[in-house]
């Protein structure tokens, strides 16, 4: 099968700060921000713990924003109650005035989940001896004990654009055999508490990305294949795109968190 390589540049996708592309005329930096955010029976912030090490500059406006934040409630049996979740927040900064950097919020995703037990997909052997990488993202479904019991492709995208879509979904099908093979053997630990009890999240999505030795000193760029909709949500197409986009390879967030903002907080500014 040949394969020609992408020409477009790829925007840089950091769990730390870093240059998101070197074309650019002004310096972007994008960080993660992850912690566990507390909220009361009103839905208003009662506590929230940063994990992610920030300078103390950067931490403060992080901590002062999330605790400004309102959530509709979550309810038990129709009652208000406290709940607890993990909570994922990327950042954008361009340059400000005084050597400093405005930051601006570009995803923000609760009841992230921690794997337990990880057993990473093996690499095609076709794909591998061609130097082909690709990004899957798949639909989980997870039962009470934190097992996948369901895996499906949503979202499978190609390193090098094929000669044509015959020879790119074969490509495709060969990384998902592999993604969900690997995704059935994952363990999660329950990532919200409610009313002081664990609480599992079903549906989640979760990328992986298989990468050849030639791309770990350089750019990834990625052919976007179709993005399919979850058999359980399927007028919700749109919405997983976006989500796809941002999450990291290793990450896994919940699309049916109890977690719901009031007000859209994307793109406002620190």
């Amino acid at each position: 099968m040949f394969l020609q390589r992408i020409s477009c540049a790829a925007l840089l996708a950091a769990s730390a700060m870093g240059i998101a592309s070197a074309q650019q005329k002004e310096a972007v930096i994008a960080l993660n921000a992850d912690g566990d955010i507390t909220i009361a029976p009103d839905g208003h912030v009662t506590d929230f713990h940063l994990s992610t090490k920030l300078s103390p500059a950067v931490g403060k406006l992080v901590d002062g924003t999330v605790r400004s934040w309102h959530f509709e409630p979550v309810t038990v049996d129709g009652r208000a109650v406290n709940a607890k979740t993990t909570m994922s927040l990327r950042l954008s900064g361009t340059p400000a005035p005084n050597d400093s950097y405005s930051l601006r919020i570009e995803s923000v995703h609760f009841g992230v989940l921690t794997r337990t037990k990880l057993k990473p997909p093996e690499y095609p052997g076709n794909a591998a001896r061609v130097g082909l990488g690709a990004r899957v993202v798949l639909y989980l479904v997870i039962d009470e004990d934190g097992k996948v019991i369901e895996a499906l492709p949503g979202q499978t995208s190609l390193g090098m654009r094929a000669k044509n879509e015959r020879d790119a979904e074969d490509w495709r099908q060969q990384f998902e055999k592999a993604s969900i093979k690997a995704a059935k053997t994952w363990r999660y630990d329950p990532s919200e508490l409610v009313d002081g009890k664990r609480v599992a999240n079903r549906h989640a999505i979760a990328p992986i990305e298989f990468q050849p030795s030639r791309w770990h000193h350089g750019w990834t760029a990625y052919e976007p294949g179709p993005v399919h909709p979850a058999p359980w949500d399927k007028n919700d197409g749109d919405k997983n795109a976006q989500r796809f986009a941002q999450l990291a390879d290793g990450e896994t967030a919940s699309t049916d968190s109890n977690f719901r903002l009031k007000d859209d907080v994307i793109g406002k500014t620190l």
